[in-house]
């Protein structure tokens, strides 16, 4: 009988470590997914970049790859000497 309980609680005690191991590798997971997930649609995604003291932006539209640069001294206003646009 002394036996028989020893080997219960063994077979428990293992099931309880690859329950929580496999739990772990999943949180994991969905961890890293959270951190580095990525836009796989471009349609009206834009990256906005300032410089630093100056009141100027860039704005960059990752659909069509135009740059632009506008001045907030009197109201947001496009600079289109400086629009560029970006080809791959």
């Amino acid at each position: 009988m002394k036996n028989n309980l020893i080997h219960f609680f063994a077979v428990i005690g293992f099931g309880t470590f690859i329950l929580l191991a496999c739990s772990v590798d999943d949180f994991a997971d969905s961890m890293d997914n959270n951190n580095n997930s990525q836009i796989t649609s471009t349609t009206g995604k834009y990256q906005v970049a300032n410089f630093g003291d100056s009141y100027d932006i860039l704005v960059l539209n990752t659909e069509t790859g135009v740059m632009k640069r506008y001045d907030a001294n009197d109201g947001w206003q496009e600079l289109t000497l400086y629009t560029t646009t970006f080809t791959h």
